[in-house]
């Protein structure tokens, strides 16, 4: 059934070009909604909006992943400025990105507006908005972590107003966020039926509620806001809806793509053109053998850093599942110096359309390991629950537990989960997001950098984020930038 919502977005493509408005756009979309398959077929193309900031773009993870201790890439390419903390406002991927979000931002927001006057069921209705909102929140989720402050635009904008926009506090991005969340926790289903797979659900909202008070928590609001984290996380887990796979290679597995341990995820499906996941080839390395990788490779991928491989211990088994550290080259070299990722290097490809495996962008594990984190904020508790969850998560990579003898405060079990995090989440794009909520990317960055002789280019918090880009400064004399980048 995954197969009829990707061709239904593919046909869409054509049409979601009148739907990319941005603040200074010329074009319009007046008299296209005039039913409610006019508005599912608008929404489907906010899944797509979703499915491409979040995954397609290359963006995606050079902002991310690039970011963070767990690559040094190359400066060959855009990432290697963003590696190297060493970007301005002139770097292309940055001016991509910004744009980019705010497209698919209006494609939402214009959805909300449209939908009110077309006559549906108020049940369908209802899901409608809630996917809008869940999609919009979702956007500026990144949006706000990216560039700290950002201008909040929930209407969609004339070209004059566009060039008035101005840039909301970190706090009033959030406050939207969590409303946002909040009303589609209310307003979407629990489930579907088989044939609409992929579309977000009331628990895919509050699980992301949960995820997004836990930011809140930390770095820079430090809203405290573990407590109603912990209620939201706890009454997914208490759902019964989702399942903890007992082999961690099999969570990433085409054959168990659909499984339980996925809370939201975006599809891809090969066979239609465009449609496929561009993830596996583009950190596949550019001359691996065609019989190792039909598909091949490309320029493009992330250079793995020896501290993140050095950092696995020893007899963890997701390093075997996640790296591939020894293959063949085209002229039948075995190359030992370049290990990848082959976390999603899976499933059937075709070769220009991408492989047939699906993203998880929130998974059950990440459910349970933020509620451990609640936990420990709100009072360390010698082998607790907390306890119990890191462990399971130790166990299934085969290592041994903790105990409190090795884990003695609250600030240990800090760095524990944090140390988890990084080896269970790697190459999902949240590393770099995680040192940032914690404080830590300060002293994480400074003393990996010192590897390579820059530990001074991570001069202070203000590479916490990026700088606005400069063709929006140049178009919007409201906007300022930020600090750190003048």
């Amino acid at each position: 059934m995954k197969r009829i919502i990707i061709i239904m977005l593919a046909g869409l493509l054509q049409a979601c070009n009148n739907l990319d408005l941005v603040p200074i756009s010329e074009r319009t979309v007046e008299g296209y909604y005039q039913t409610e398959e006019h508005i599912n077929l608008a929404l489907l193309g906010c899944y797509n909006g979703l499915r491409s900031a979040m995954v397609s773009q290359q963006y995606s993870y050079m902002l991310t992943e690039s970011r963070s201790d767990n690559t040094f890439q190359s400066l060959d390419y855009n990432d290697g400025n963003i590696s190297r903390f060493s970007e301005t406002s002139l770097l292309p991927i940055l001016f991509t990105a910004w744009s980019d979000y705010y497209n698919k931002i209006q494609r939402c927001n214009k959805v909300l507006e449209e939908m009110v006057a077309i006559d549906m069921p108020i049940e369908t209705a209802r899901q409608y908005e809630g996917e809008a909102k869940f999609i919009r929140a979702l956007l500026y989720f990144d949006l706000v972590r990216l560039w700290g402050r950002v201008p909040l635009v929930t209407t969609t904008l004339t070209i004059d107003e566009g060039y008035q926009v101005r840039r909301n506090e970190i706090s009033e991005v959030y406050r939207q966020i969590e409303s946002d969340l909040i009303d589609a926790a209310n307003l979407l289903p629990p489930d579907y039926p088989s044939a609409n797979q992929g579309r977000a659900t009331s628990w895919a909202a509050k699980a992301f509620l949960g995820k997004v008070l836990v930011f809140m928590s930390g770095y820079p609001l430090h809203a405290a806001r573990w407590g109603d984290a912990a209620t939201l996380l706890h009454e997914v887990i208490e759902s019964g809806r989702f399942e903890f796979f007992e082999n961690y290679a099999d969570v990433f597995s085409h054959e168990h793509e659909s499984g339980r341990q996925a809370v939201f995820s975006l599809l891809f499906k090969t066979g239609v053109s465009g449609e496929g996941n561009p993830f596996p080839t583009r950190n596949t390395p550019n001359f691996i053998s065609r019989a190792l990788v039909p598909m091949g490779g490309s320029p493009f991928q992330l250079f793995l850093s020896n501290d993140l491989i050095n950092s696995f211990e020893n007899g963890d088994t997701r390093k075997e599942a996640v790296i591939w550290s020894e293959w063949t080259n085209n002229a039948g070299e075995v190359i030992t110096s370049q290990p990848f990722s082959k976390k999603y290097l899976n499933g059937p490809a075709v070769q220009g359309d991408g492989w047939d495996i699906d993203w998880i962008l929130l998974r059950y594990d990440d459910v349970l390991m933020l509620y451990a984190e609640c936990l420990n904020e709100l009072g360390y508790v010698p082998e607790g629950e907390a306890f119990d969850i890191l462990n399971r998560i130790r166990q299934r990579a085969g290592l041994t537990p903790k105990t409190a003898t090795d884990i003695s405060d609250q600030q240990q079990f800090r760095r524990w989960v944090e140390h988890e995090r990084r080896m269970e989440f790697c190459f999902e794009n949240q590393r770099w997001f995680d040192l940032v909520r914690t404080d830590r990317a300060l002293d994480v960055m400074r003393d990996f950098l010192r590897n390579y002789g820059l530990e001074s280019a991570m001069g202070s918090r203000a590479r916490y984020y990026y700088p606005v880009p400069q063709q929006v400064l140049d178009i919007n004399p409201n906007l300022e930038q930020n600090e750190g980048y003048n």
